[in-house]
């Protein structure tokens, strides 16, 4: 009941009324109704069953605010879920690098550095981007992209993902297949694994490293930003 202020003024927003208009109907002055919305003064009992009248609400949406729509709790919840996600993967990624730092010291492996730097940061980014407009949709109520916008947005974000996931593939393929190695076989295990990609695939490869790496970070973000921007099953809801 504390803000029972803001919630006359959010039900009076909804309706598309003014204060004077509010006023003249409950038959009181405009500073009245701005008094009972700025919390200096409070309706008694009458004049709320009178205001839930003309404003085409339920008495406890007025004492109470509006509950949660189902649509909102889902959105509520999955945000936790993917915040969640986003700590467990920014603590693994945080110990890969730890792991990675060691293995290059010790026996001069840096294929783990390479996954950790080019693979899962772009991985950490990418869901940071996601969940961030996840936020935005569900406290400040951003919404999806129109349809024509979405879809060709979301193939050429898709094909670039998809390009630099192809060019990443063989430091991925050695990287795991090393980390496989220490993990089950120990420091005495053999670690070569001999992936020789075509020469233009290299060149392409050192290209997007060089291009890419210095602003790794926001690329991947605004790549998760536009996925979530872009998300079919959402469009559908969107008014």
């Amino acid at each position: 009941m504390r803000d029972i202020g803001k919630n006359i003024r959010a039900a009076r927003l909804r309706r598309g009324m003014t204060q004077d208009e509010l006023a003249e109907r409950l038959h009181v002055s405009r500073q009245t109704v701005s008094n009972y919305e700025t919390g200096r003064s409070r309706p008694d009992v009458e004049m709320l069953l009178s205001m839930a009248e003309q404003l085409e609400e339920d008495v406890q949406v007025l004492l109470y605010g509006e509950p949660l729509r189902p649509e909102r709790r889902r959105e509520m919840r999955l945000l936790l879920a993917e915040g969640a996600a986003l700590l467990v993967l920014g603590a693994g990624v945080f110990l890969l690098g730890r792991w990675a730092e060691r293995l290059v010291k010790r026996m001069g492996v840096a294929s783990l550095m390479y996954l950790t730097r080019f693979v899962a940061l772009p991985m950490l980014c990418m869901l940071l981007g996601w969940v961030l407009l996840r936020a935005c949709g569900t406290f400040l109520g951003a919404r999806p992209l129109a349809r024509r916008w979405a879809k060709p947005l979301r193939r050429a974000v898709l094909a670039c993902l998809i390009l630099w996931l192809g060019l990443e593939s063989p430091v991925l393929v050695t990287a795991l297949y090393q980390a496989g190695c220490l993990l089950f076989c120990g420091p005495e295990a053999s670690l070569d694994l001999n992936i020789a990609p075509p020469q233009w695939w290299r060149r392409a490869w050192l290209w997007v490293q060089v291009h890419v790496s210095g602003c790794l970070p926001v690329i991947f973000v605004l790549f998760g930003a536009a996925l979530w921007s872009t998300r079919p099953e959402q469009r559908e809801k969107a008014p």
